[in-house]
């Protein structure tokens, strides 16, 4: 059996990294001729550029490559791309634009079509992706009108208090327009206040909220911002 699942990874590799230039540049295109790409077209278009970087990974781990940095700079656009759709499309115009296949499209105020979302997991992936190329700051904007949608819905979630949490400390947004640039007692606040809201969720419900997705990633941002090496440590361990 073990045998057998190193052929099928092997294949899935070799899937992935065949004649990726050529397959994801038509895919892309093959999408434009449609019209209006929206949020689904530009998230399938950075999970293709993910599973080629997870593919690369297995020859480069550290990934320290141009090749491999190309394909991440996409990926993290692509995905920036899904959220500023979900954030401004149709008040305001905005432009997404691909280095690795020369292509980008632009999107003008008014057009007619219906305002979309993300959801607060895909919200929480683009923005990783984003903090690794340290674009969070530059696309800051479009988190947070993207995250306007979803906020009330996902309240004392993990997966949307830790949405809040990465706002408060990625994006220096505690909600307090007064406090602005927060201090680092008051980005811990706003985590420790997500946590709270999860807490009294879990004993309302019964449910074991704080096990689900996003519950281990909110307590290693709770230390991240307490500068708690070892909380930190074990929080990772527990991601």
């Amino acid at each position: 059996m073990r045998v057998e699942r190193h052929q099928v990874s092997g294949a899935a590799v070799s899937a992935a990294r065949e004649d990726f230039a050529h397959r994801i540049g038509g895919q892309v295109r093959s999408m434009s001729k449609g019209g209006r790409m929206s949020t689904y077209a530009w998230q399938a278009i950075a999970d293709e550029f993910l599973d080629y970087l997870g593919a690369l990974s297995v020859e480069t781990p550290d990934l320290d490559t141009a090749e491999a940095r190309a394909v991440l700079k996409d990926a993290s656009e692509a995905a920036a791309g899904a959220v500023a759709y979900a954030a401004y499309h149709p008040h305001c115009g905005f432009q997404v634009f691909l280095d690795y296949v020369n292509f980008g499209m632009s999107y003008d105020r008014g057009e007619d079509a219906p305002e979309e979302s993300v959801t607060a997991g895909e919200w929480t992936d683009a923005l990783c992706l984003a903090v690794l190329r340290e674009r969070a700051s530059w696309h800051g904007e479009a988190f947070r009108f993207a995250r306007d949608k979803f906020v009330e819905q996902t309240r004392g979630t993990p997966v949307g208090e830790l949405a809040t949490g990465l706002m408060a400390v990625v994006l220096d947004d505690t909600g307090d327009e007064e406090d602005y640039p927060p201090s680092a007692a008051a980005k811990l606040a706003a985590v420790d206040a997500a946590l709270d809201r999860v807490r009294a969720r879990a004993e309302q419900t019964g449910e074991p909220l704080a096990a689900r997705p996003g519950g281990a990633a909110l307590h290693a941002l709770r230390a991240l911002a307490a500068e708690d090496r070892d909380a930190f440590d074990t929080a990772l361990a527990d991601l």
